[in-house]
């Protein structure tokens, strides 16, 4: 869990950093890394969708793995 909290700080930094730079791009006139930021940028968040689904999925196994664990406890 501690290495998908650690991807999550990079990708909220990362995609921080986009959002700026593509801002900064866009008032300089740019466009070249406007569509470079917005590129990464999508694909950040792409990355950061995965990753919470593949949290969310974790949780609900260790959620029901502690229901399975009560329910043999009170069966015995």
């Amino acid at each position: 869990m501690t290495k998908k909290f650690i991807l999550n700080l990079l990708l909220n930094v990362g995609i921080l950093f986009l959002i700026f730079s593509g801002v900064a791009a866009y008032n300089s006139g740019n466009m070249l890394i406007l569509g470079g930021a917005i590129a990464f940028l999508v694909v950040l968040i792409y990355l950061k969708v995965v990753l919470l689904k593949m949290v969310n999925r974790d949780v609900r196994q260790q959620q029901e793995q502690k229901r399975q664990a009560t329910t043999r406890r009170k069966v015995k």
